[in-house]
């Protein structure tokens, strides 16, 4: 059985603060979100405890934050190829 939704975030910086909170109002708190790009550099404290299963490529997460760091699962193109097709839905906020 598929999963339902994975979320993206592919945002500029410019614009999370607006798709943080956009996200808080359509996932669920388990939901799979992979932070992409600039959506790296803002990923607090605040949204790790909010949602508990995000993911980042391994070649963005040198602009993680040390403080949360541990709290993201570190995946590579093909882990996040083998994630994607998981689900039914995947929805990309930019």
């Amino acid at each position: 059985m598929k999963n339902t939704t994975l979320f993206l975030i592919q945002s500029p910086y410019s614009q999370l603060d607006k798709i943080w909170r956009e996200l808080r109002q359509i996932a669920q708190a388990d939901d799979p979100i992979v932070i992409m790009g600039d959506a790296a550099l803002q990923v607090s404290q605040n949204i790790i405890d909010t949602f508990s299963n995000l993911y980042c490529l391994s070649s963005e997460q040198s602009l993680l934050n040390d403080e949360v760091k541990d709290h993201v699962k570190i995946i590579e193109y093909a882990q996040f190829a083998d994630l994607i097709v998981q689900f039914d839905r995947c929805i990309t906020l930019k």
